[in-house]
């Protein structure tokens, strides 16, 4: 794009770092409007909607005849990202049990999705046809939203009772289970207890509605924040080191994918695997590759031979380090999917992801920061990880195994992080009658 629209130097070089924070805004956007769109009028109807956007605006972008409307193009497909990370991952957590959260993280994931991006990228040749096909990729996933019902668990908070039973059939049918519930009986037990069914609007204001889900938005929140500032503003940097940019692109979605596995086995095998360590070990990780990274960037050169192995040596380091990035994103998905009520869990995760944005609006002027002064990026990133690591420590809750429902009906987290000799699993329901 930049070279068919000129934007080598000048004013025209930022406007080319411009079109990527406009994509973020979009996100930003998007976060806020989706996430409650998703709480009100259910996680399907609202899912497929966004994703349907997103797809006719991706290809939109493949046509756009200039950066402007190029820009405006991702503007929407970015509402349409936010869409897919707050309702349409929502609607999935809700169908899964909890032994399969970290399940699903380590097998679908960013990393095997870069691939697949990269790949397009590489065999495309171009940006126009790159645009076209990556969004068509997401064809597929309209037909199986139609396949699927609503989440039960929506339902079940907006005491539509009989609907949820029909959406429990659904899903048994598709699992080649049996179903016994009794729809007749259900609905006569639904008249004798007058039951009404919640029609509020729930919005932002509803997560500082009591102390626990205000503690729990601020944390989680802050998290989302410094762990997006640190991502996006690596990997947007990560084109402008040495070596051959797509063969550290699949270098890096193969380490992210890869590493997502370990984090699959860890918690499966190793019950003291907690969301808190999920969080903290990757951080500290990320926090010394980058520092050594910005070691080796001060460091004078010597002769030709010796740049080449640092060059060699920062791209290594730099791949794992955003690796370690992706895993300590898994926290924050799984402790805000976890942490917070099934009828403000999209707005709760929606408000995470519109601080996460925020966050993201730096990265592209991050990378355009390091033509001033190459560790700028990463001293940035060093920072934020640092002051996110001693949020993580004094104030993450680990929600490890809990149960949504027991949430949505009363169950209560303990919210200061769990000592050595606490149970890893925190027995949500111990105050739900």
């Amino acid at each position: 794009m930049v070279q068919d629209f000129e934007m080598y130097c000048g004013s025209a070089a930022y406007d080319s770092a411009w079109v990527a924070t406009i994509q973020f805004i979009g996100a930003l956007v998007g976060a806020v409007i989706y996430g409650h769109l998703g709480d009100y009028f259910g996680r399907k109807p609202v899912s497929f909607v966004g994703i349907s956007i997103g797809i006719l605006f991706g290809v939109a972008a493949g046509f756009a005849p200039d950066w402007k409307l190029f820009a405006v193009a991702l503007f929407i497909c970015g509402t349409s990202v936010a869409c897919i990370m707050v309702v349409f991952y929502a609607y999935i957590l809700e169908f899964i049990e909890p032994q399969q959260r970290v399940f699903m993280r380590s097998f679908f994931n960013w990393g095997y999705a870069r691939l697949v991006f990269t790949l397009a990228c590489f065999l495309c040749g171009n940006w126009r046809a790159t645009a076209i096909v990556t969004s068509l990729l997401a064809v597929p996933v309209l037909p199986m939203l139609l396949i699927l019902p609503e989440s039960p668990k929506w339902y079940a908070t907006k005491k539509r009772f009989r609907e949820m039973k029909q959406a429990e059939k659904r899903v048994a049918w598709l699992a080649g289970l049996p179903y016994d519930a009794d729809l007749k009986i259900l609905e006569e037990s639904e008249k004798s207890e007058n039951l009404e069914k919640d029609t509020k609007i729930y919005t932002i204001r509803d997560l500082f509605s009591s102390w626990q889900i205000a503690y729990s938005t601020i944390v989680i929140g802050s998290l989302w924040f410094s762990t997006s500032v640190s991502s996006f503003g690596a990997d947007l940097n990560s084109g402008n080191l040495a070596g051959n940019f797509y063969l550290s692109q699949f270098v890096s979605s193969a380490a992210i994918a890869l590493s997502k596995i370990s984090i699959f086995l860890l918690d499966t095998y190793l019950p003291s695997f907690n969301r808190q360590k999920l969080h903290q070990i990757p951080q500290i990780i990320m926090i010394c590759c980058y520092s050594a990274i910005m070691v080796l960037m001060i460091s004078p050169d010597q002769d030709c031979s010796s740049q080449g192995s640092r060059n060699l040596a920062i791209i290594i380091i730099n791949i794992i380090g955003a690796s370690f990035i992706e895993l300590t994103w898994d926290a924050c998905y799984l402790v805000a999917a976890e942490i917070f009520p099934t009828r403000i869990r999209t707005i709760g995760i929606g408000t995470c992801s519109l601080l996460a944005r925020t966050g993201a609006l730096l990265a592209p002027q991050m990378a355009y920061l390091s033509d001033i002064y190459r560790p700028i990026p990463y001293a940035i990133v060093c920072s934020i990880g640092i002051l996110s690591l001693l949020i993580s420590c004094f104030f993450l809750p680990d929600t490890k195994g809990v149960d949504l429902a027991a949430l949505d009906n009363g169950g209560n987290l303990n919210l200061a992080p769990n000592s050595e000799e606490d149970d890893v699993r925190i027995e949500v329901a111990e105050n739900f009658a």
